[in-house]
């Protein structure tokens, strides 16, 4: 790394060199990434623990290209480096695939052979995020004296993700996937545990509006109860606590009575009471599987499985990736029931889907049957009711609306349709 002598040296001594930029002593340019990661990390509000951990990702497929595929370090690089890097992402080839065991379809870890950072090909919204991600530490080594230029600069920072509306389930297709479900027979206690976690799964994530992550990094004691003096009673609501949601915005939503119901019956078939206890510890979602680690008090391993069971000692399902996989396995058996039954238009649309799709079925649904805008905005956690706005055509709504009352007649008007909209829980 270029060096600078320290003017302030006397002559007669050797010289103390400083670095020539100011990230401080680094190595190479992944140890210049980690300095540009710490500084975001130590944001403090602007950018959650997950925020971070998803550029600790998109900087691991970074360095993964530039050692196994195009051999030049990022602060060497130049704009066909650049397009070399978005052709690749663009067209992941079968290699940079992250290998998988073929029986239990766990991803191979770091340490194993056939590793990469890369588990499924990146859709084009999340290549976005990786340019937007990528110039931007890009600009802040620029800042910093670290390069001279951003090799990024021709092609700017990336298109923003926007939320499309239409990507929601109906609520129709949405019971095709219960029914789905009902049909798979279930002769051992694993089957009847995985079905009722997912059961739970898909009731939350349509009721409760939540994003993967806050799913995935929750613990039961999430769920407790709040008493209202106005009315005397008490009700069950979920928290979303500061660490796990997006922009650190902290919330608290109340809970339907099919999510109590499909939570306890889902406790209960993991061995546990139906209703959490403050405190709780333990991950939302689990896997029926236990961990070979779990030891007892006395520090003596748990060695046989019903032990483990009995103990409670269930693994979880802490990643995002675990989340998707699951909702992606019971939407493709949904679409397989129904293009069985003819229905290729649904089972083309179940097999799109995937957990933040349900995020915006609540949220559609929701604003589509009158719920107040700013209600629905707190509940999804946004700080800006735009981002909510989109969810729905509310803006044309309300001029329709306005217009209707200082002029009523004026507008062209569709006779003879009604549109019906409902959502179960609303």
């Amino acid at each position: 790394m270029n060096q600078l002598v320290d003017p302030s040296s006397p002559a007669h001594e050797v010289p103390t060199l400083r670095p020539a930029h100011g990230l401080g002593p680094v190595a190479d340019d992944w140890e210049a990434a980690q300095v540009w990661l710490r500084a975001i990390a130590s944001r403090g509000r602007r950018n959650s623990p997950e925020t971070v951990a998803t550029y600790g990702h998109h900087l691991a497929k970074l360095r993964w290209f530039c050692e196994q595929v195009r051999g030049v370090q990022p602060s060497r690089w130049s704009v066909q480096d650049v397009e070399a890097f978005y052709s690749f992402l663009a067209d992941l080839p079968d290699d940079a695939l992250c290998a998988q065991d073929p029986v239990t379809n766990a991803y191979a870890t770091q340490d194993d052979p056939g590793y990469t950072p890369f588990r499924v090909r990146p859709s084009k919204s999340s290549r976005s995020d990786i340019q937007r991600c990528i110039h931007a530490m890009f600009r802040a080594w620029r800042e910093m004296g670290y390069i001279q230029i951003n090799p990024m600069g021709l092609h700017g920072a990336g298109t923003v993700r926007k939320v499309n509306a239409n990507r929601a389930v109906s609520i129709d297709l949405y019971d095709v996937v219960f029914q789905s479900m009902d049909a798979i027979e279930k002769t051992t206690f694993t089957a009847r545990q995985t079905d009722l976690r997912d059961r739970f799964i898909f009731i939350a994530l349509r009721e409760l509006g939540l994003r993967a992550s806050e799913m995935t990094k929750a613990t039961m004691s999430a769920f407790h109860r709040l008493s209202d003096p106005k009315d005397g009673k008490t009700y069950w609501i979920m928290q979303i606590r500061e660490e796990t949601a997006k922009g650190r915005k902290e919330r608290k939503v109340p809970v339907a009575r099919c999510v109590m119901d499909a939570l306890g019956a889902y406790r209960e078939a993991f061995g546990m009471p139906a209703l959490p206890v403050p405190g709780e510890s333990g991950a939302l979602i689990l896997s029926p599987r236990t961990s070979r680690s779990a030891s007892l008090a006395s520090g003596r391993l748990i060695k046989d499985v019903e032990s483990r069971r009995f103990f409670q000692a269930w693994r979880p399902v802490g990643t995002r990736h675990g989340l998707y996989n699951i909702v992606k396995g019971r939407l493709t058996a949904a679409a397989d029931h129904l293009e069985n039954a003819g229905n290729t238009a649904g089972a083309g649309q179940l097999r799109q889907a995937s957990p933040h799709w349900l995020r915006h079925t609540f949220a559609k649904a929701a604003l589509l049957t009158g719920q107040d805008i700013r209600h629905v905005a707190a509940w999804l956690g946004h700080r800006d009711l735009g981002t909510t706005m989109v969810y729905t055509e509310q803006e044309a709504l309300d001029l329709i609306r306005a217009t209707n009352n200082a002029a009523p007649g004026l507008l062209a008007e569709e006779t003879g349709v009604r549109a019906i909209i409902t959502l179960q829980g609303l």
